[in-house]
């Protein structure tokens, strides 16, 4: 067998080739393009130095080995042209073949990669440049050309950067268009099909194949080629590459995967047959890639254009653990297609057409596909990274492929939801994910087989798992039992004796929505509508970058699903104002006061018109926005820098002022705060961030019951950089404390003048007088955060300090009248409206965003692999539990998923000091947050978490002492040393009140 050889560097064979003379170095000269390639030469450098001049020796290579010494010997443009054609022409050597693995082809190909590449790429013509491609476009070719890039970016011309510039710029030219095209893979297998006849060297050269595709050398040497030419001054002019993005290379190969399994090739079967197994195992080598959703659409998307069996055949051709992988993302792309929060009257056109896909993946083995989707769809902790239509979708095509799976996943889900520890433990979004699957099987299964959805519904399991949820602390734990439950019973019970609960709670339209789950019946549709479907997507793509929609305001969705609240109360006007005092002041006014207004300054006087040149003076000065629409065209605009400032300076101002006069603001409430995620500086506008929080904050404000849930659901979004998400979440922790009443108490938010509207304003001397506004400085979440710490923290070192001197409690007495004046001078604080909407508006969309995110991306989450974010993550919601209050609507629930939260990331705390500190943080609010009768009801809910939480911080406060944590000690290891004994504090108090309580009733 011949030895088969990867192209990496020139081989010369003195047997048979003649050596190369030694080149001297005399003078570099630079091809020109105008008259070199009319006289048929070629001059230029070759990269070892000296210079070459067109050669009379060989004119025509009668064998392989004349086409190396030709290549060796500078030819001229019509030699190295003719020597080309005939390398490609499958009839002039016979029995000799580029695409066939060898040392000769090796030495070919590395000749044209290191001679003829860099001198005659530039001054080619188009069709000339197709010949160099095509003698590239093999195993061998490849190889080389990646080996080159490595060679012209590698460490050894790291002092000659500038010199292989130009190089690196044609070396990325050539390898785009040598890999370009959706079907390279397929022309590689039927060349090397057609080149090699014997079985092992071909299944060799297939394996090398699948290595170098399926690997990420080709993404890791151009994108090395891009980072040393951003090095060099010449480097940036090069255009990105498509093949150093991970995206873009894995839709590329998921194309070309896809090509192989298209029907219609006029090859023979066994060919076919041979390429798609090698196709399968390109798709499994890539799955390792990263970038899954971009090869599965890449590949998808080319099959469903290419109308064949493809789709049916892949799965056949990969392993069942590959299966199952395959199925996962591709099910998470789809999720990806149907967003969450989808339309609902799109939803069963989506569902029709997902359907189809899945059905097309579980035709070909549907035992086994069947089985793979029903673990998926029973897995809690999947299944909440998919959306409601892919779940809807996946019972339908369950129930038609494998409807013997169908009461398997409802047995599963039925013993899953009913579960304890799944019902006090797992978040609230993966119980809601359980109960919908649930809900659909059991419709489905009902159809097909009423008598085991009635086995099901007798078994003791059902009524004890209705037992545990009714019985559950959780709000939204016993709802959903209790939903459940009610649904099951309209299946199989008669009217008359069906469950009834008879609450305000199941009667509400989510629950309703919840009830109508166990009917909903989707068809299967055809292939031809997902390509429709993946056209009007690749449509919607092109919508720049700033969310320029208008549309009409949907109720807001969570998981897939409605969610209905009471409306909110209108908000009170002053109709009248009281003349009396106004009266007394206006006769204590004096005319003298008037004679000190200052008048309008005359048009002359205006210092821009002093310019001796009349054509510099500017005489169109934008004027500041009166209208919405204005502030958005002003804030969209990169010419003028003025008007952007002038927009920026009046945004937050113009908001506040508007948002209670007329719907203008709360119509283009969603598209203003898209407009200011997505919104970058481009004049150096001085106080940016602080200008564009404060108009994020105002736009919450007008808003908060839809705002609230919509910037907590793109600060999870992809696309967003770390401080674009970070403003977000500051702008929901600063505007749920001033929602709250905090404003004028913490000068949190910044002082914005006049943002009353004009009409219901008085005069500016009365308003003086009659208004107790105070100017209030900009401070961001931490300074936030920092007073809150010290005023939680304050009350713990008095009662320290009192326990200290204990023996002076003689002298610490205070008389009862002074007591008593103190109480009389307390202001009282304000009805927070944060407490009313803090669950649904904040809290629930905040948490649920995050444990979807954990679930979709782990460890690649940039809330798990940026710090900074998690932390403001973790500040925000303390700062919000904290303003909310104990008058909080359902505290018990949103402590325990706060709880559970701040648990999990123990590993996290304990590997980063800033997230350690915003867990303790965090905890110390909640215990602070909770009064003394919740507490004592948390200690007996929720013993075995406060238990957990004690222990963690016991060590915590143990580690902290002896400089553990931050080296040789600090500032931030006293800090963390005095959050976690303010928590120990808080805890230990918390189980003596309840120990105080628990022993003193059994006493009496």
């Amino acid at each position: 067998m011949d030895v088969f050889v990867t192209a990496v560097k020139t081989v010369r064979q003195t047997s048979s080739i003649d050596a190369e003379p030694s080149l001297s170095l005399i003078q570099t000269v630079k091809a020109k393009p105008g008259r070199d390639v009319k006289e048929g030469k070629a001059t230029g450098a070759l990269p070892g130095g000296g210079t070459f001049s067109p050669t009379a020796t060989v004119k025509d290579a009668v064998n392989p080995e004349d086409a190396v010494r030709i290549l060796r010997s500078q030819p001229d443009t019509e030699t190295l042209l003719a020597t080309l054609r005939k390398l490609t022409s499958p009839n002039a050597f016979p029995t000799f073949h580029l695409a066939a693995p060898g040392t000769l082809q090796a030495q070919i190909l590395n000749s044209i990669v290191s001679h003829i590449v860099p001198a005659f790429w530039p001054i080619l013509d188009e069709d000339e440049k197709v010949l160099v491609v095509r003698c590239m476009r093999n195993i061998t070719g490849i190889n080389a050309l990646l080996a080159k890039l490595h060679t012209v970016s590698g460490p050894a011309i790291e002092g000659n950067r500038a010199e292989f510039a130009e190089q690196r710029g044609i070396f990325i030219t050539v390898t785009n268009e040598v890999l370009s095209g959706n079907t390279l893979l397929l022309d590689l297998l039927v060349e090397l099909d057609g080149a090699v006849k014997d079985k092992t060297r071909r299944n060799l050269a297939q394996k090398e194949l699948i290595s170098l595709l399926g690997s990420g050398k080709v993404i890791s040497s151009v994108a090395q080629v891009e980072d040393s030419a951003r090095d060099t001054n010449q480097g940036g002019t090069h255009s990105a590459s498509w093949l150093a993005v991970g995206s873009e290379y894995n839709r590329w190969l998921g194309r070309n995967i896809a090509t192989l399994f298209c029907s219609g090739h006029g090859l023979l079967n066994e060919f076919h047959e041979e390429s798609r197994a090698t196709g399968g195992r390109v798709l499994v080598r890539a799955l390792s890639l990263g970038y899954q959703s971009s090869l599965i659409k890449g590949l998808v998307s080319e099959m469903v254009s290419l109308r064949g069996d493809g789709i049916e055949e892949l799965i056949g051709h990969i392993p069942n653990y590959a299966a199952k992988q395959f199925l996962e993302h591709s099910l998470r792309w789809l999720s990806q297609l149907s967003p969450f929060s989808e339309a609902a009257e799109y939803t069963k056109e989506v569902v029709s057409s997902l359907a189809a896909l899945l059905k097309a993946l579980l035709k070909r083995n549907p035992a086994t596909c069947g089985s793979h989707i029903r673990v998926i769809c029973g897995d809690p902790v999947f299944i909440v990274a998919l959306s409601y239509s892919v779940r809807r979708a996946c019972i339908a095509v369950l129930s038609e492929v494998a409807p013997d799976e169908l009461q398997s996943l409802f047995e599963t889900t039925m013993t899953t939801f009913s579960d304890r520890l799944f019902i006090d433990h797992s978040p609230v979004l993966q119980q809601e994910s359980i109960a919908q699957i649930l809900l659909l099987t059991a419709g489905y299964l009902h159809r097909a087989n009423p008598v085991a959805v009635l086995m099901i519904a007798r078994s003791s399991g059902h009524m004890q798992g209705t037992s545990n949820r009714l019985d559950a602390s959780g709000q939204q734990a016993r709802w959903l039992g209790m939903i459940v439950a009610t649904a099951i019973s309209g299946l199989v019970d008669r009217e008359g004796l069906r469950m009834s609960f008879g609450i305000d709670e199941v009667k509400t339209e989510e629950a309703s929505w919840y009830l109508r789950l166990v009917k909903v019946e989707d068809n299967i549709g055809t292939l031809s509508g997902l390509q429709a479907m993946l056209v009007r997507l690749e449509k919607d793509v092109g919508v720049p970058r700033n969310p320029l929609r208008s549309t009409a305001k949907s109720p807001p969705q969570l998981a897939g699903k409605p969610v209905f609240g009471p409306p909110r109360p209108p908000t009170p006007a002053q109709t009248e104002v009281i003349g009396e005092k106004v009266a007394e002041v206006l006769d204590d006014i004096s005319d003298e006061e008037d004679d000190g207004l200052k008048p309008y300054a005359k048009p002359d006087s205006d210092p821009e018109d002093s310019d001796e040149d009349a054509t510099l003076v500017d005489r169109n000065k934008p004027r500041p926005p009166v209208y919405v629409r204005d502030l958005m065209s002003m804030l969209r605009d990169d010419k003028a820098p003025n008007r952007f400032q002038l927009g920026m300076k009046h945004a937050a101002s113009l908001i506040r002022r508007k948002a209670n006069f007329g719907r203008e603001v709360k119509d283009h409430a969603e598209e203003m705060m898209g407009l200011l995620c997505n919104l970058q500086d481009p004049f150096d506008t001085d106080e940016f961030e602080e200008l564009k929080l404060q108009a994020m904050i105002a736009i919450l404000l007008s808003d908060v019951e839809i705002m609230g849930p919509w910037l907590s659901r793109h600060a999870f979004v992809e696309g967003y950089s770390i401080a674009q998400r970070c403003i977000m979440l500051s702008a929901l922790g600063l505007g749920g404390r001033e929602l709250a009443g905090f404003k004028n108490e913490d000068d949190l938010n910044p002082a914005l003048p006049n943002t009353g509207f004009p009409s219901k304003r008085l005069p500016a001397r009365l308003y003086a007088t009659y208004s107790n506004a105070a100017a209030s400085s900009v401070k961001a979440l931490d300074s936030a955060s920092r007073k809150i710490e010290n005023q939680l923290m304050q009350p713990l070192a008095l009662q320290a300090a009192d326990h200290s001197t204990a023996h002076l409690n003689a002298v610490k007495v205070r008389t009862f009248s002074s007591r008593m004046a103190v109480e009389r001078t307390k202001r009282k604080p304000a009805p927070s409206q944060l407490a009313k909407t803090f669950g649904r508006s904040f809290f629930f969309p905040l948490t649920n965003r995050y444990q979807q995110e954990l679930a979709a991306y782990g460890s690649r989450s940039v809330f798990a692999s940026a710090p900074v974010v998690l932390v403001t993550f973790l500040k925000t919601l303390a700062l919000l539990f904290h303003a909310s209050g104990p008058a909080t609507l359902g505290l018990p629930e949103l402590t325990a998923e706060l709880w559970d939260l701040l648990l999990s990331l123990r590993v996290q705390a304990g590997s980063n000091v800033a997230i350690l500190e915003a867990v303790l943080f965090a905890a110390l609010t909640v215990l602070d947050v909770n009064t003394a009768d919740q507490r004592q009801s948390l200690a007996q809910e929720q013993g075995k978490r406060m238990n957990e939480m004690q222990q963690w911080v016991q060590v915590v406060f143990e580690r902290a002492g002896g400089g553990e944590l931050v080296s040789g000690g600090s500032e931030e290891e006293t800090k963390i040393r005095t959050l976690a004994a303010g928590v120990l504090v808080k805890i230990g108090e918390m189980v003596e009140q309840y120990q105080k309580a628990m022993f003193g009733s059994v006493g009496r």
